[in-house]
């Protein structure tokens, strides 16, 4: 079973890589990622897109904008992974 920790560690690894420009490593958890996180929405796409991909969720798109932060991007990837 996928844990929040593990999704928020591989959401880093993603945005260090993906978008080393703009990412700040230092984000903490709980902080809006496209503020203080240094993320651009389309980057956030990118990462989400990503993490369904290897998680096996499919977010659905108003629920999207819901994870402003690494603990609520790992929540809404948890809630929305498919069963089985």
């Amino acid at each position: 079973m996928t844990t929040a920790e593990e999704i928020k560690t591989r959401a880093r690894e993603i945005m260090a890589r993906e978008l080393p420009e703009d990412y700040d490593p230092n984000v903490k958890d709980d902080e809006p990622l496209l503020s203080e996180g240094g993320v651009d929405s389309l980057g956030f796409i990118h990462v989400l897109t990503i993490l369904e991909a290897e998680f096996g969720a499919h977010v659905p798109d108003e629920e999207w904008w819901d994870a402003t932060s690494l603990d609520a991007l790992a929540e809404v990837i948890l809630r929305n992974q498919k069963q089985g």
